[in-house]
């Protein structure tokens, strides 16, 4: 190797050191030791874990604040599926892709992604305009951690993120046997039963009733032209849910089926 060239390595080397142990702005010092505490992550690039939270600097209108969010949980998104999907086909291999789809879903469901950022205590730091009314019951912790995901990609890599997600999330906050049990859609899993099972269903409106704003439907399903379960709710989704649900209890139909959960080495 030249020295040219070893003097570029050595040059990269005292920067990355700099950084490492620059100390950050004074004003957003507690955030950032936070952040990295949660996510044994030291952020390199500061700007983007304060967009994370939608923490406004001098520099930036609340407006481009808001967009550079959006952006990381857009992309935060699209990273946190991904690597869900690589890990899920390292933890079942024998997991069809009906399974592995569901269990998926499960997981980074808004609901699941909230209850892993309040567990984090990300709610705690989210610029207190945005936390909306019960930050526990909106889906603001969910896409503050999915817009974290994506500062860490953008900050580290592909691989620091991986390890990230694993072990902070998925291995530290999600009980997985306690996810294959859960059933986020009954109407889902009866769909899927009657599909694996060949048989001809339906789901007909029998009733409908009630002014605009408070109407009530009842849902009846039926299956090879027989009426199995019926359902009420204040909307149709509602009413084929609840039909749905009192179908899986008829039928005895409590999870998709569930395959090994060694994971490979």
């Amino acid at each position: 190797m030249c020295c040219f060239q070893k003097s570029n390595i050595n040059l990269t080397m005292f920067f990355s050191l700099l950084n490492f142990i620059k100390p950050y702005p004074k004003k957003h010092r507690p955030l950032l030791v936070a952040v990295e505490k949660m996510t044994g992550v030291r952020p390199s690039s500061p700007l983007l874990y304060l967009s994370a939270f939608r923490r406004k600097v001098e520099s930036q209108t609340q407006k481009e604040t808001n967009m550079q969010y959006e952006r990381l949980e857009y992309l935060g998104d699209a990273v946190l599926g991904s690597l869900m999907a690589q890990y899920l086909y390292e933890r079942y291999p024998k997991g069809n892709e009906g399974y592995l789809t569901s269990m998926r879903s499960k997981v980074v469901s808004r609901k699941a992604l909230n209850r892993v950022a309040i567990k984090m205590g990300i709610p705690r730091w989210i610029s207190s305009n945005q936390r909306g009314r019960r930050s526990g019951t909106t889906s603001v912790p969910g896409s503050a951690l999915e817009a974290l995901v994506g500062a860490i990609y953008v900050d580290k890599g592909w691989g620091r993120t991986t390890r990230f997600v694993y072990q902070n999330i998925l291995d530290s906050h999600i009980n997985f046997n306690q996810v294959e049990r859960e059933i986020v859609s009954y109407k889902s899993l009866l769909i899927e039963w009657f599909q694996r099972k060949k048989k001809v269903f339906n789901f007909d409106v029998v009733d409908e009733n009630g002014a605009e704003h408070h109407k009530r439907f009842s849902i009846t399903i039926s299956i090879d032209g027989e009426p199995l379960a019926t359902g009420h709710g204040q909307s149709k989704k509602m009413a084929e849910e609840a039909a749905a649900k009192f179908a899986c209890k008829k039928l005895k139909i409590n999870q998709i089926g569930a395959p090994s959960s060694r994971r490979s080495k």
